[in-house]
């Protein structure tokens, strides 16, 4: 299954909570069959380029689109298009 992101960063400086985050979104991409990135990225420089201010983070080809807590597993899902809203 193909989704239009390409690349989906988890951006925060390495603690549990962030590390917690990537195993979420790597394991929907995985389940879902998804073809796109799943890249940690704790560059400080990166997290003001996009704005984050608080983490772990959440980008979907340079968009944020959540922050400040480790994602549920529909919550990602239903930001990847995989399910209808409502449902976090």
């Amino acid at each position: 299954m193909s989704t239009p992101v390409s690349v989906i960063e988890i951006l925060g400086p390495g603690c549990w909570r962030c590390q917690e985050a990537y195993r979420v979104v790597q394991h929907v991409v995985e389940q879902a069959g998804l073809h796109c990135h799943v890249r940690k990225n704790s560059s400080i420089a990166r997290m003001v380029e996009l704005g984050v201010l608080a983490t772990p983070a959440v980008a979907f080809d340079g968009r944020v689109v959540l922050s400040g807590h480790v994602p549920k597993i529909a919550e990602i899902r239903e930001l990847l298009g995989l399910e209808p809203g409502g449902q976090t």
